[in-house]
């Protein structure tokens, strides 16, 4: 075997490593730590199977449900996110490959770096959130892209339009992904793509897959939609400071180099300052993500963009950025911002891993509230349970139901309360409605709160809901506290 073909290989067997290491990580901790807050409630969409949901479409859920003969825990629900970002892992080595012509394995290499120390992929990667379908989707489908600008066979066209549904069944932002092909294929083609079968097959195809999506909304008056526009796109005040801090935020969790090498690879093309004959397949990266990477950067400005938003984009950059960085290696500049990038980013991740593993509060202190949406909340929904079954049998009525009052400590405690209905004291409409219904002024049940104070006289009301005091829980770890839970009593008769 040639040196050439040696080093060659060791760079392949380096990423497969890479791979099969970060696996490993995500797998060992899978079971030790409690579920988070959308961990489990996308885990709840596999319990309460659907065409769609309110929040999401039903990827995640259906995702979840291959798992089922396993049985619902917290190994098995990290299975499915610990795959799919192996499985990403190896997409962004083969488009390295596949885009850059890269026999010698450093742009694949390089990528499978870049996307594995990004510290909110990794995490991704443990906790299932529809991003994470996504991203896979989004790489198989720049593939198949680049297949149809290469030889335009009908065949990959269908299989594009099949993966434009699973997009669209993913997560709403599903629609920059088409969006790249459209820029791209009118910037190198013009109109003719247009005129044959395939384009319109495919979009034929993903209206079909997504039609559980649209059948949903229409039997639900397009609350989804609504709520998905709302909450994306509408800004009524724009604030320059909440754009920059979301910058500063992809810096930090997609990685320095990542961010940076983005942004210069996008100039090295726009001036003309890009291999030639690797130009094309820059476009169609770019056209794929810089679109989603710029309404992000404005709708953050309107403090209405969480961080994961943008992981679709910065996952399909990864095989450019892979190549640039593998192209102007010789400068000295790109080598220190890799090193520098390489122990911030690896440095957040293990230290990260390594509290969810051993949770050393009491020497790490400043992390308490960190974990705070980790600790406790399985005692709590016991505890509750305990509380519920008493009330029952003190009344002699089966109609009282766990109650909170916020979606985000639904999901927990309905997770490890399930099968006992929760219901959400809110006057924001919620998935939580759909499964479980309403309270009313009439409502009974047990409210189960985690605020640190507690009203002097022990009554809680909200939303003409009257509830008491009943009982509080202390939970924490390493010694530390972390929640204090309180448990209300609610009832009409109380007011």
């Amino acid at each position: 075997m040639s040196v050439d073909r040696m080093v060659e290989s060791n760079r392949k067997l380096t990423a497969w490593l890479i791979i099969l290491a970060v696996l490993a990580v995500h797998l060992a901790l899978a079971s030790g730590v409690p579920l988070g807050v959308d961990e489990a409630h996308y885990a709840l969409y596999a319990l309460n199977p659907d065409l769609s949901y309110f929040d999401h479409p039903p990827m995640v859920g259906w995702l979840q449900l291959l798992i089922a003969p396993l049985g619902y825990n917290e190994l098995t629900v990290r299975l499915i996110p610990a795959l799919l970002y192996a499985l990403s892992s190896v997409l962004v080595l083969r488009l390295g490959r596949t885009l850059f012509n890269d026999e010698s394995g450093r742009t694949g290499l390089v990528a499978v770096f870049l996307l594995n120390t990004a510290p909110i992929l990794q995490l991704m990667g443990w906790g299932l959130v529809p991003d994470l379908p996504l991203m896979v989707v989004a790489l198989l489908a720049v593939d198949v892209t680049w297949r149809i600008y290469q030889h335009n066979r009908l065949v990959d066209w269908l299989l594009l339009g099949v993966l434009y549904g699973f997009a669209g069944l993913s997560k709403y932002t599903a629609l920059f992904i088409p969006i790249g092909l459209v820029g791209f294929l009118f910037q190198h083609q013009g109109m003719r793509w247009l005129r044959q079968p395939g384009p319109w097959l495919a979009a034929v195809i993903a209206f079909v897959l997504i039609s559980p999506v649209l059948i949903w909304n229409v039997q639900n008056d397009w609350v989804s939609f609504a709520y998905q526009l709302d909450r994306g796109m509408e800004v009524s005040v724009w604030s320059l400071k909440d754009a920059l801090g979301m910058q500063v935020g992809q810096m930090l969790l997609y990685s320095l180099l990542a961010y940076v090498v983005g942004i210069a690879v996008l100039i090295s093309v726009l001036r003309n300052r890009f291999p030639q004959e690797h130009k094309a397949a820059a476009w169609l990266i770019i056209w794929t993500t810089w679109p989603g990477l710029l309404v992000v950067a404005y709708s953050a400005g309107g403090d209405a963009v969480l961080p994961n938003w943008p992981a679709m984009m910065w996952s399909v950059l990864a095989p450019l950025s892979a190549y640039w960085i593998c192209l102007n290696w010789q400068k000295l500049w790109v080598k220190i911002l890799t090193l520098v990038s390489s122990v911030l980013s690896v440095g957040i991740i293990a230290f990260v891993f390594a509290f969810l593993a051993f949770m050393p509060l009491s020497t790490f202190p400043f992390m308490k509230g960190a974990i705070k949406d980790l600790v406790g909340w399985k005692q709590a929904a016991v505890h509750a349970r305990q509380l519920l079954e008493e009330v029952r049998q003190e009344t002699g009525s089966d109609e009282p139901v766990l109650l909170v009052d916020n979606w985000v400590r639904a999901s927990r405690i309905a997770w490890y309360a399930y099968p006992l209905p929760v219901q959400v004291i809110t006057d924001r409409l919620s998935q939580f409605d759909f499964w479980y219904g309403e309270p009313d002024a009439d409502s009974r049940g047990i409210l189960i709160r985690d605020n640190r104070s507690v009203p002097e006289d022990g009554r809680y009301e909200k939303a003409g809901i009257v509830c008491q005091l009943r009982d509080v829980l202390n939970t924490g770890v390493d010694g530390v506290e972390v929640n204090r839970f309180q448990f209300y009593y609610c009832d009409p008769q109380l007011k």
